[in-house]
């Protein structure tokens, strides 16, 4: 289908090309103008369609201009299959804004669920192009086009539902535009990020600032070349500067980003390739007080040897200089205790008092007095004198009547706010996994059967150790299609992590599925959905990975068929499973007990049955004994029958204990309720997913976004559920054996 509409595209551009080549100029043309470009409206390819209307916007220019009918501008826009001709005629103004905003909208968001449905939505913002550019040329023309798509879909597209959908895919596309010989002189790009920045300080939804936020970051581990065409940290440094609320923001995601940095980013290793900026540094020294706040040695170690070498080389930019020295204290003075390294800090202190003796002749008097401090504060175990220039520095201080003295470290220390990293004892360690606030999770638009789904996955507490703190990490790389494992690792990490009740929005876990999750907007079957995500995890996770997964939630039964005729009995293959699915007795006037639901679904059922000693197809009674049950067991309600080929819902409440017995074999286990997944609406792909969840000693209900805690005894979360709140999932975790 994609081949397809590429051959028509270039058919269509060829067609044109030819049409344009036998045209000398447009005077007073304008139908025929009009035409062309509604026949331009029909390529998709966003690099054809910039071509073909570059070269029409040529022969324009050549004659007197043109006057597009303003019912032939709604007709444009409307039949517009290309974001970048969208976003062409809206900058060279020859599509006016005045009453068509509903018009570009409407475009827009049909254009993104085609692309969606499609799965081109990183192809149709020219990700891969940019990255590949092979000339400056061909990096200036694919920059233009993904900064006319971005500048049309900022305009007319930021109040939808669908821009949330894919602003991180837009944000990607944003910080390809930077390249360090273009980007001052760049006026549409600068444009864009003040229109970015408005938007941003309108947004009520945190998810688009933390979108920002984690772009930077990965942007900033792409490039070490400054060689390369495409530099989006470029841009990360000046994005910086455009989020509104940084410091609060910030507050509540500082504990998120600082648990991915271990797993997903090296943020400073590349962010200061290109020069500083303030905000960088700033960025940087704020998320180094958080490691250390959280005793993050390893993280730490790693920031000090890759930094300090960076920032020796910006010395020379004074205009940084406070920010560049409060980094040196930090790492140099105030970690000595603790990350102490003799022979590297020799080396850096070397070259830090060569660079300030050679560039002292620029520093004004408070930067010569901090030079000073420094000096003081060092380690007592420095030989000073051993250092290369440092008796040339020390003769300059002395010879401006720059005070050395070290009599008055405690007030130095205190003027240059040191102080020491660890204290003896480290809380963080002991509560590792204290959740701070309940978080929810954003409904996307008919994803409650995801979010139910996944925050019974987050308490199933097996799970989330593999995830966060088992599993091989992989590595982001900028603009790389992020994995499921990943997006499940980002997932569960800010649930366990953020310290304000900010609800988590879990787009990129949604887009890391199959169809129809991906990108169908319809509500789903929450077990139909369990089964799809585990298949996915089995496809997507290393295999020895996957098989502590299964573990877990999978467990293994044995059938024995008996046949009614000849009495003999036949034992069946082993028959892995990760549900058991219960059905209700034909008699519902007694209210269902869940084990007695297990012991009849284990036991006598009646089939057809091919028996070998009678030679015939006859009657069996089958029994089911659960050879191995997992660690976590899935029981699934069937709550759903066919009358007359109709699908109905059985809405008869049943008996649920917080502790179940079920044998496995013949030994008796003892299995605790965590979670329950509840279905309300006839069907169960239509209605709405809720999940009650045990949180230590307390249940919690999530709905969504909303988390409300319910009770610590369940026998009272039982009966306080609605006729319509029908138990459809149960979790539960074993405790003997």
């Amino acid at each position: 289908m994609q081949q397809n509409n590429i051959n028509v595209d270039q058919s269509l551009y060829q067609n044109l090309k030819k049409r344009l080549e036998s045209m000398q100029d447009f005077s007073n043309q304008h139908d025929e103008v009009t035409q062309l470009i509604f026949e331009c409206t029909k390529i998709q390819n966003n690099v054809l369609a910039y071509k073909i209307m570059n070269q029409i916007s040529q022969v324009i220019q050549k004659g007197q201009g043109i006057n597009i009918k303003d019912k032939d501008q709604v007709q444009i826009i409307k039949s517009c299959r290309s974001l970048t001709i969208l976003g062409y005629l809206y900058i060279q103004k020859y599509i006016k804004r005045q009453n068509k905003e509903k018009d570009f909208r409407e475009n827009i968001r049909n254009q993104i669920d085609d692309l969606q449905q499609q799965g081109t939505l990183e192809k149709a913002f020219l990700l891969e192009e940019a990255m590949n550019c092979k000339t400056k040329e061909e990096y200036i023309q694919i920059s233009t086009i993904i900064k006319l798509i971005v500048n049309v879909l900022i305009d007319f597209g930021s109040d939808s539902f669908h821009f949330t959908q894919i602003f991180d895919v837009i944000i990607n596309a944003l910080l390809l535009t930077g390249n360090n010989t273009t980007i001052g002189k760049d006026h549409q790009l600068l444009q864009i990020l003040d229109k970015l920045q408005i938007l941003l300080e309108q947004t009520t939804q945190p998810y688009l600032l933390t979108t920002v936020i984690e772009s930077i970051l990965n942007a900033s581990t792409y490039m070490e070349k400054s060689t390369d065409f495409v530099q989006p940290n470029l841009i990360a440094r000046i994005l910086i500067t455009k989020i509104p609320y940084i410091d609060d923001l910030f507050n509540y995601v500082c504990n998120y980003l600082g648990r991915c940095y271990i797993f997903e980013y090296r943020m400073f290793q590349s962010m200061l390739n290109f020069g500083i900026t303030q905000q960088t540094l700033e960025l940087i020294l704020r998320l180094s007080k958080y490691f250390v706040k959280n005793y993050q040695t390893e993280i730490l170690m790693e920031i000090k040897q890759n930094l300090i070498p960076k920032l020796i080389k910006y010395m020379k930019n004074i205009n940084c200089f406070d920010s560049i020295q409060n980094i040196f204290n930090y790492y140099l003075i105030s970690s000595f205790q603790q990350l102490g390294d003799q022979q590297l800090d020799k080396k850096y202190l070397n070259e830090i008092i060569k660079n300030y003796d050679d560039n002292f002749s620029s520093y004004n008097q408070e930067q010569l007095q901090r030079i000073a401090n420094f000096i003081v504060l060092l380690p007592p175990n420095t030989q000073k004198k051993e250092l290369i220039n440092f008796e040339s520095l020390q003769a300059k201080l002395k010879k401006k009547n720059i005070s050395m003295q070290s009599t008055q470290t405690s007030q130095i220390c205190k003027s240059e706010k040191i102080q020491i990293w660890f204290s003896e004892e480290n809380p963080q360690i002991k509560n590792k996994y204290a959740i701070q606030k309940l978080v929810g999770l954003k409904n996307l638009l008919n994803t409650c059967y995801l979010n139910s789904f996944i925050q019974a996955l987050f308490w199933s507490l097996d799970f989330r150790e593999l995830i966060i703190n088992k599993f091989k990490r992989e590595q982001i790389e900028f603009l790389k299609p992020y994995s499921l494992k990943t997006n499940f690792l980002r997932c569960f990490l800010y649930l366990e992590s953020v310290s304000d009740e900010i609800d988590f929005t879990p787009l990129l876990l949604k887009r890391s599925l199959r169809e129809p999750y991906k990108t169908d907007i319809r509500q789903q079957d929450a077990a139909e959905f369990g089964v799809h995500l585990f298949e996915d995890m089995e496809n997507n996770f290393d295999p020895e990975e996957y098989k502590q997964i299964k573990k877990i939630f999978y467990g293994i039964s044995k059938s024995t068929f008996q046949c009614n005729k000849c009495e003999k009995k036949t034992k069946g293959p082993d028959e892995e499973f990760m549900y058991i699915t219960l059905n209700f007795e034909d008699d519902r006037s007694v209210k269902q007990e869940i084990e007695k639901m297990i012991l009849r679904h284990q036991m006598n059922e009646q089939i057809t049955y091919n028996c070998d000693q009678c030679k015939n197809t006859s009657q069996s009674t089958r029994t089911l004994q659960f050879s191995k049950l997992p660690k976590n067991l899935i029981i699934q309600i069937n709550r759903f029958e066919f009358q007359k080929g109709n699908r109905y819902k059985i809405t008869d409440q049943i008996n649920i204990k917080p502790i179940i017995q079920i044998k496995e074999n013949q030994k008796l286990l003892n299995y605790e309720l965590y979670s329950i997944i509840i279905h309300f609406g006839e069907i169960p792909d239509t209605g709405h997913y809720t999940v009650y969840c045990k949180v230590k000693e307390d249940w919690y209900h999530f709905d969504d976004s909303i988390v409300q805690k319910i009770d610590k005894d369940f026998e009272n979360v039982q009966k306080n559920f609605k006729k319509e709140e029908t138990p459809y999932l149960l979790f539960l975790r074993r405790q003997n054996g």
